[in-house]
């Protein structure tokens, strides 16, 4: 039996198309999320997609991980590698500690969503003072990101 290889894509060929799938639904959605204020902005999911893929050690992740997180900067208008730094702390300096100290799953994803949202923003305002920029606008929809996001992220 004649097996039809010249019709198969390979591995990379097949990942590079997942991402820029992956990167075209986050731009569109992004816009979306900037005109709809129910839909939330999905940080919190970058984050725990970021945790992974640096567990994972996986550099393919991290770099569309990390392209996402420059268009979301782009669209909220934040400053360029702010989220990128302040999640790079997160996961060096606070999330070993949080794994020893939390067992349970389900709240430990509930604490590092609350600490993606409200830390950043905490991080956003101190960076902003420091560096003599307008701070970012933030109102009580984060409350519902927070809510909204924590059951996106049971699944992850």
């Amino acid at each position: 039996m004649q097996t039809l290889s010249f019709m198969q894509r390979s591995l990379t060929y097949q990942k590079v198309l997942k991402s820029l799938g992956i990167i075209i639904a986050f731009v569109l959605y992004q816009s979306l999320s900037s005109i709809y204020l129910l839909l939330p902005p999905l940080l919190g999911v970058l984050f725990f997609y970021f945790i992974n893929a640096l567990k994972k050690e996986d550099l393919g992740e991290v770099l569309l991980i990390v392209v996402l997180l420059f268009i979301f900067e782009a669209e909220k208008d934040f400053l360029l590698f702010s989220t990128l730094v302040y999640f790079t702390f997160v996961y060096r300096f606070i999330t070993p500690k949080l794994y020893v100290m939390i067992n349970n799953r389900f709240y430990l994803k509930g604490i590092l969503l609350l600490l993606a949202y409200i830390g950043f923003l905490v991080f956003s305002y101190i960076l902003n003072q420091v560096l003599w920029v307008e701070p970012p606008s933030f109102d009580w929809h984060i409350f519902y990101y927070i809510i909204v996001e924590f059951f996106m992220v049971l699944s992850i």
